[in-house]
């Protein structure tokens, strides 16, 4: 409960928490960059300002880095062109 309007130190693992519930969320590739960069920028920062943070939400935000990771190279690899060589075999390159 808050007391002053301080709020309690907040709990990640709640033993009533519904583990079967879930959500869905969509975003584009400039969306999951912004995401990807933040995460960095925070988990650069993180021994300056989040001391006594729980150490389960930087294994999370790790975990979470790598999946928009993941995003991105798989949006990089599924939107590669190639451009078509025009030169003939015969020229030099």
């Amino acid at each position: 409960m808050s007391v002053g309007g301080k709020k309690d130190e907040y709990d990640f693992c709640k033993p009533e928490d519904d583990l079967e519930w879930w959500a869905e969320h969509r975003m584009n590739i400039r969306e999951v960059r912004m995401l990807y960069s933040s995460l960095q920028h925070y988990q650069s920062n993180w021994e300056k300002y989040n001391a006594g943070r729980q150490p389960e939400e930087m294994d999370f935000l790790q975990w979470f880095e790598k999946k928009l990771f993941s995003m991105i190279s798989d949006y990089n690899i599924t939107h590669h062109e190639v451009e078509e060589d025009t030169t003939s075999s015969s020229e030099e390159t």
